[in-house]
Order: C-alpha cells, then structure tokens, then sequence
C-alpha cells in the first residue's frame, strides 16, 4: 500500500467533512451527535446552535426531546469540560476518563468544599436526585446544601 501524504488543504476539507461542517447533513440530531462522538456543551445553548449549522432538518424541540428522553446528556468528559453525547456514549465514555476525572476533583476547589462529607453518599445522593427528574445544578446544590448544611454549596 503506497504511503498517501494529504496536503494541508485536503487534511482540512477531511476534518471539515467529518466534522459535518462542509455542508448541512440529513442526519437525525441523535446521530449526529454520536458521529461526532461529543459536542461542546459548556454552555447550554452550544449544542442547538452546533447542530443547527449541521443538520438540514434540526429542530430546537428535536433536541430537548433527546434530553428530556435521556437519549443524550450533558455529562463532563474529555478534557474535564461538558459535552453533549448519546446516552449510550455516555455510559462507554465516562469510564474511560473517569481516572483522569477524580485525579483533578482530587486537586480542586470542590474537594476542599467538600471536607468532611463522604464522597460516595454524595454521589449517591445526587444520582438519587436526577433519577427522580432532570435537575439544573441550582437545584442540586439546593437540594444537596441542606443535606450537608456545613459543606460549601458550590
């Protein structure tokens, strides 16, 4: 097999195509997301516009439908910042950088907020909470605050 060297142009066009950025796709947004493997999501509205400059025939509601659903989720992954995923990349995921995901929990701010509370009770609290409905983080560290008054809210 020869060695095939792409130039910079045809590199970019490739990760422009993969990215579904060159032009609109007919995908659904569910499959979307899973071919992109992970879309940006710090901020809550990044993910509509994303797939909105993606997809010929997104709808705003089509997304909140696959949240509201849990057939994707907003969930901390790679690079310890928040990503939109399908659920089922989620569960693949979320182990893999989970390692790297404690040793910086480990190092920040939260864990010194958190001293003197046990982080799996915490954890298991909190899945308790989002189990029952789909929670913003105001409403988790309400509901979390009076659980542990004596630990930082944030």
């Amino acid at each position: 097999m020869p060695n095939i060297v792409l130039d910079r142009r045809t590199l970019n066009r490739a990760l422009l195509d993969r990215q579904l950025l060159l032009e609109r796709s007919e995908m659904s947004a569910l499959d979307a997301i899973e071919h992109l493997v992970g879309m940006q999501s710090q901020a809550p509205d990044a993910p509509y516009v994303g797939l909105w400059t993606r997809l010929k025939r997104f709808s705003f509601a089509e997304l909140a439908g696959l949240m509201t659903e849990r057939r994707a989720v907003r969930i901390v992954l790679m690079r310890g910042t928040v990503h939109l995923v399908s659920a089922s990349d989620a569960l693949a995921l979320r182990p893999v950088v989970q390692p790297m995901l404690d040793r910086q929990f480990r190092s920040s701010a939260w864990a010194r907020g958190m001293r003197g509370v046990d982080r799996e009770e915490l954890v298991a609290a909190g899945r308790a909470l989002v189990g029952e409905r789909a929670r913003n983080p105001a409403e988790l560290r309400a509901a979390l605050g009076e659980r542990w008054p004596e630990a930082d809210p944030g």
